[in-house]
């Protein structure tokens, strides 16, 4: 079963500090839409998104998530 994994923090961290991800817990979803679509409303809210990680080693990491947001945003 495939499934997609949403690394988050709702705080900003200390400037050059990086993200603990064996401390988050991420947040699950079956597909690559439905983890990005809530990756969105999680940058909308806030949020800091570090990575995204699925199935076959998918991976997207920070940068590239927000420009995916900025796009899908201006759409």
């Amino acid at each position: 079963m495939e499934t997609y994994n949403v690394f988050y923090t709702d705080k900003p961290l200390p400037a050059g500090s990086k993200p603990d991800f064996a401390m988050m817990l991420p947040l699950r979803f079956a597909s690559k839409d439905e983890a990005l679509l809530k990756s969105f409303k999680l940058i909308f809210s806030g949020a800091i998104v570090w990575k995204i990680e699925g199935s076959e080693g998918f991976r997207l990491e920070r940068a590239e998530i927000e420009g995916l947001y900025w796009k899908f945003k201006a759409t």
